[in-house]
């Protein structure tokens, strides 16, 4: 599958390219970010991506895009990132926005860099080993957003929410992408 969208994407000459550059932010609504209680809303994580408008017909588009983000706060001597593949597809209402939707699939890494961290046990402390590996894990998301252009049809803002177990409302998450687009 993703031998032919990289092919398609190779020789479709109509096609315009896109770079991307914002911020993902993952959890968003749910993962607690203090003691009393209050949720994650907004994160700084650099994101960059690359990708093509295809015209599939009239004023609808393929738009896959290959994307990448690294997490600023991570916890000592660890490294987190995440790649998207994002296979999505888009509806273009006039001049200066369209409608975005399709899914992604998404590859989170934990780096462990190694090396020893000294942690609070009771009273007193006690080294404890960092992880020296790299572990993936995979999910896929459901995406809906928009992109409205801002200076002629070269730069758009644009906002994805991603869905994170979109078929079960109890663990249902939500991630959102905010990018500035230059086609």
């Amino acid at each position: 599958m993703k031998f032919l969208i990289l092919i398609i994407l190779s020789f479709n000459a109509e096609a315009n390219y896109m770079v991307s550059t914002g911020t993902f932010v993952p959890y968003f609504a749910k993962a607690q970010t203090n003691t009393s209680g209050s949720t994650k809303t907004f994160e700084l994580n650099p994101y960059i991506g690359i990708g093509k408008q295809i015209n599939m017909t009239g004023n609808n588009y393929f738009m896959p895009e290959l994307g990448y983000s690294y997490y600023l706060n991570n916890p000592k001597n660890m490294r987190r990132e995440s790649i998207f593949l994002h296979y999505n597809f888009s509806r273009v209402f006039s001049q200066q926005f369209i409608a975005r939707y399709g899914l992604t699939s998404n590859w989170y890494r934990i780096v462990g860099l190694g090396g020893s961290e000294n942690l609070k046990n009771g009273t007193s402390s006690t080294t404890f080993p960092s992880p020296d590996e790299t572990r993936t894990s995979y999910y896929t998301t459901l995406n809906f957003g928009g992109e409205a252009f801002v200076s002629s049809k070269k730069y758009s803002l644009r906002f994805d929410l991603n869905i994170m177990s979109f078929a079960e409302l109890d663990n249902r998450a939500f991630n959102y992408l905010f990018t500035l687009n230059i086609y």
